[in-house]
C-alpha cells in the first residue's frame, strides 16, 4: 500500500483523495475480492496445491503460480504493468490463505482493504 501512496502523489494530479461513486465502490471493495479470492484461492490455489507440494521458503509453486495467473487476469482491464503488479499482492494473498488454514477470511478482507486504498487513491474520482 506504500507504494500506491507513492504512485497516487508521483501522478499527474499528485495525491488527491477520489472518492468512487457507491457502485463502483461496492463492486471494487466488494464483490470483486470475493469473486477473485473463491475462483483463485479456493479454486486455482487448492487445485494447484493439491498436484505439488514444492515451495521456496514461505511461498508455494501453487501461489507462486496462482498470482501469476492472477496478474494474468488483470490485464483484461488494466495495462501490462498495472496487471503485472497485482502479483505481489495476490502472493499475500495467497500466504495468508495457507496460512491460515485455507479459509477465505484473511484473503478477501486483504484483498478488500488493498482495493479500496487502490481505489481511493488512484481510481476514478
Amino acid at each position: 500500500m506504500p507504494v500506491l501512496a507513492l504512485a497516487a502523489a508521483l501522478g499527474p494530479g499528485g495525491l488527491a483523495l477520489r472518492w468512487p461513486a457507491p457502485t463502483t465502490a461496492l463492486l471494487v471493495v466488494g464483490l470483486a475480492p470475493l469473486l477473485e479470492e473463491i475462483v483463485f484461492r479456493a479454486g486455482v490455489q487448492d487445485a494447484l496445491a493439491a498436484r505439488s507440494s514444492a515451495r521456496a521458503g514461505p511461498l508455494t509453486r501453487a501461489n507462486a503460480l496462482t498470482a501469476a495467473a492472477f496478474a494474468l487476469f488483470h490485464l483484461a482491464r488494466h495495462p501490462v504493468g498495472w496487471a503485472a503488479a497485482t502479483c505481489v499482492p495476490a502472493l499475500v494473498f495467497g500466504y495468508f490463505y495457507e496460512r491460515h488454514g485455507r479459509t477465505l477470511a484473511a484473503p478477501i478482507g486483504l484483498h478488500a482493504g488493498y482495493n479500496a486504498v487502490w481505489l481511493v487513491l488512484l481510481g476514478p474520482g
